[in-house]
């Protein structure tokens, strides 16, 4: 009786540890890289690309894909998690500046970025597409660009298309380079543009959310699945964030928040052949 009495309270005592130490092992995920600030994940975005990240009229506060995406990836590195409101034009720059870790922004994958950038796993997908006034003339091909007026968020890949088809392709029309897609998509309600060049995500939000003002008129202009980014030396820190991304997509709660936010699943069967608009 002794010793069966001695051995169950040794594996009490081992059953506990292995417990410790579980516990342990997650809350020190994060310190295994380099983080701008310790045992938290600061995250660089741009908030006004609704439904990925904005400002909620209600509650003042950040909301969007991307923002409950990286405060689950945050709790699953067990890290606190804070978020750096930037231009798009500016956020890949900060990274370098280490003002953030990572940048959980929309981030479209394209050639240059992958040489540029340490990139995640990609998590959504995505494409490029032109969104047109529901009582407007409706661009249908790329070619019918000529002569107008396209609205585009300077720095994103939108952007560098739209100067691709001017420069190299001698498309000519007027490009606006605006600040963010909230005032890209007032000036396509307004009048002062004819179209928006934007990503399919944000496309689809203004589309479904104001069927009376806008209508996607043409779509796939590329193939851009979405990931997250970090400066191009902390490797490190993008394979701990790959391991919470596939931890979320295994349990589906990628699936879920995708559901939630779009009304479909664009977390599965992602298409990683990219498709560049110079292709």
């Amino acid at each position: 009786m002794k010793l069966k009495k001695v051995m169950a309270v040794t594996m009490a005592a081992l059953m506990s540890l292995a417990l410790f130490a579980g516990c342990g092992s997650k809350e020190e995920a994060g310190k295994d890289v380099k983080l701008v600030k310790e045992g938290t994940l600061t995250v660089g975005l741009e908030a006004s690309y609704p439904p990925m990240e904005y400002i909620d009229e209600k509650t003042g506060e950040l909301a969007g894909f991307d923002i409950e995406l990286a405060k689950a990836i945050a709790k699953d590195m067990g890290l606190e998690v804070e978020f750096v409101q930037v231009g798009f034009d500016a956020i890949f720059a900060g990274l370098d500046a280490d003002k953030y870790d990572v940048a959980i922004s929309a981030i479209s994958v394209n050639k240059e970025r992958q040489e540029t950038l340490a990139l995640s796993d990609t998590y959504l997908a995505n494409q490029q597409v032109v969104i047109s006034a529901k009582d407007g003339k409706q661009i249908k091909s790329v070619k019918e660009l000529s002569g107008k007026k396209v609205a585009v968020q300077v720095g994103t890949t939108a952007d560098e298309a739209c100067q691709y088809y001017q420069e190299k392709e001698g498309l000519e029309f007027d490009l606006q380079q605006l600040d963010d897609m909230t005032a890209a998509f007032l000036a396509l309600k307004s009048g002062n543009v004819d179209c928006v060049v934007t990503d399919l995500v944000v496309g689809d939000y203004y589309v479904n959310n104001f069927p009376k003002d806008y209508v996607k008129s043409c779509d796939k202009l590329t193939n851009e699945p979405i990931a997250i980014a970090a400066k191009k030396s902390n490797t490190a820190l993008i394979a701990q964030v790959n391991k919470s991304l596939k931890s979320l997509i295994d349990s589906g709660k990628t699936s879920e928040i995708s559901k939630k936010l779009f009304g479909e699943d664009l977390t599965k069967n992602i298409d990683a052949n990219l498709k560049n608009y110079d292709e």
